[in-house]
């Protein structure tokens, strides 16, 4: 499920400050951005619009394809040791 959140409006709603998430129930991957809305995107008067709106104005398919594949990873079976702790001495070995 997505989550989004507007952190901050740029002036006069030319663009915001974002943070998207994603969760699969166990893991949770989140990301910040700065999007600029193209030329007419903004389509109400700037005292009319709710944060809603400005949701929808962000071209959302870019960030949602890459929360998914992140979370995918996060998932999969493919996790490995961090290669600078293969030879650490471990007590009582």
């Amino acid at each position: 499920m997505f989550n989004w959140k507007i952190l901050e409006l740029f002036a006069e709603a030319k663009g915001v400050k974002y943070l998207a998430s994603i969760t699969d129930g166990t893991n949770t991957v989140e990301t910040e951005g700065n999007y600029i809305f193209s030329e007419g995107t903004v389509n109400l008067p700037f005292e009319q619009i709710k944060e809603v709106n400005l949701i929808d104005w962000i071209a959302k398919d870019a960030i949602k394809s890459n929360l998914e594949a992140q979370l995918q990873v996060m998932d999969s079976d493919n996790k490995v040791e961090f290669p600078w702790l293969a030879d650490t001495f471990t007590p009582g070995q």
